[in-house]
């Protein structure tokens, strides 16, 4: 094709093309930049929401830090009263043993009328005791003797106490435990 128009509507015409082209470009750049302004602010709002939901969560796992450091801090108290407890228990007697001990070595016929309990399984202990026989209240310092967790035991006293046709015999006895054995 030979173009036979006059050099300036050639210059106008190239122009105008290359106008066009550079409207072309300009609204195209619009275009990127418009998409690029919207994927920043949705980005930013995106972050910021994140920002926000994890400030939050923080928060709470703060809220939660702290109730556990309390909750730590009763269990401390706790646990150190629980040593104060088991301490004083391993150092106390423990007459429950000889309670169990006076239950298999009791002889038939006997009753326990008071315990005089010290605390400590290095003092004696105290008992007395009612029998229906004198035999029975004199046996029941060798009956309590037997028993391995009792290192000696004497008859402090004996007395008859009768009422109406029956009676009845007072024995106190005095005994005390191996080392250790009331633990």
């Amino acid at each position: 094709m030979i173009n036979l128009l006059p050099p300036t509507v050639k210059t106008a015409n190239r122009y105008a093309r290359y106008n066009a082209l550079m409207v072309r470009y300009i609204w195209l750049t619009v275009v990127v930049l418009v998409v690029l302004a919207g994927a920043q602010l949705g980005g930013r709002y995106y972050l910021n929401q994140r920002i926000k939901a994890t400030s939050d969560h923080i928060a709470a796992t703060q809220q939660q830090i702290n109730t556990y450091r309390n909750l730590q801090t009763q269990a401390a108290t706790l646990n150190t009263r629980l040593a104060a407890i088991q301490t004083i228990q391993k150092n106390q007697a423990q007459f429950s043993t000889l309670l169990s001990d006076l239950a298999k070595y009791m002889p038939v016929g006997t009753s326990i009328s008071s315990i005089t309990l010290t605390g400590d399984d290095k003092q004696p202990v105290r008992l007395s005791v009612k029998a229906t026989d004198y035999k029975t209240a004199l046996g029941f310092r060798d009956s309590i003797a037997r028993s391995p967790r009792i290192s000696a035991a004497d008859i402090e006293n004996v007395s008859a106490a009768t009422t109406g046709n029956a009676t009845a015999y007072n024995v106190t006895v005095v005994f005390a435990f191996n080392p250790g054995e009331a633990k």
